[in-house]
């Protein structure tokens, strides 16, 4: 039985994100109370909580994923249809960077990495091996290739940038491809609530209260203390803002295929 909607994007892509606006449109006027469980059953984490029972019975069930397509991954056989969320990958680096200094128990505090000899081997890593960090997603270039490639699985790609400067639109194509009816007072709602202000105020409240929930976890608790959040600026423009020359010519060669298909804009 296919009666999964999988919200498919390499780590750091601004998944969370895409799965608020949908918790808020679908599940949020009736469960709102239960917005901090929301990845444990309503937009299931299947790399937090493979094993979680969906919110209700009735489809459509909803993950959050972040591994590259195969056949023989967790829910695929149940996948009915998938967004792909896409975001620019120099962005998804800096995104990354910020939330490996908020995990790291001897991590750095907030501030302007980019004279940093560490960020700087890891921007060159990234560069490199054309978006490699997480082993479960392979690199974000065989990431991409893997979802938009395939052919089992009907996908609607959505890029992160179109997400965040037109939700309205984007929130309309979303709910057409999963037939969906949902009025424009509730889509209305669910973009308010899902606001990067918004989420970073719930982050913010968590952390000042230590209290387990979407974003805070007493096991990064040192890492909140220091300063750093989840939630962090929503990088824009990266590739001509951080990259030198060189930088910019190695991203070129490595993400300009993915980049021109997929992006109406080109870096």
């Amino acid at each position: 039985m296919r009666d999964v909607v999988s919200l498919s994007a390499f780590p750091k892509s601004g998944v969370t994100y895409l799965g608020f606006l949908l918790f808020h449109c679908v599940f949020g006027q009736d469960h709102e109370a239960e917005l901090a469980d929301y990845e444990k059953t309503f937009v299931i984490d299947i790399h937090a909580y493979p094993d979680a029972p969906f919110a209700r019975p009735e489809p459509p069930h909803f993950i959050k994923s972040h591994y590259s397509y195969r056949p023989d991954r967790p829910f695929v056989d149940r996948t009915a249809k998938a967004i792909y969320l896409i975001r620019h990958p120099i962005d998804v680096m800096m995104s990354a960077w910020d939330f490996g200094q908020l995990v790291r128990a001897d991590g750095a505090p907030p501030g302007d990495p980019t004279t940093d000899p560490a960020f700087r081997a890891h921007l060159r890593a990234w560069l490199e091996t054309g978006g490699a960090g997480f082993d479960f997603a392979g690199t974000w270039v065989e990431h991409v290739r893997s979802w938009l490639g395939q052919t089992d699985i009907p996908v609607l790609l959505v890029t992160y940038g179109d997400l965040v400067d037109h939700p309205r639109r984007e929130l309309a194509r979303i709910l057409a491809f999963l037939d969906l009816t949902i009025s424009d007072e509730r889509q209305a709602l669910a973009i308010e609530r899902s606001s990067m202000r918004a989420m970073a105020q719930l982050e913010d409240d968590e952390v000042r209260e230590h209290r387990e929930g979407v974003f805070f976890s007493p096991r990064f608790a040192a890492g909140f203390d220091r300063g750093r959040r989840f939630i962090n600026k929503g990088y824009r423009d990266s590739y001509r803002t951080v990259l030198t020359d060189e930088e910019r010519a190695m991203a070129d060669q490595r993400f300009g295929a993915a980049l021109k298909a997929h992006f109406s804009e080109k870096p």
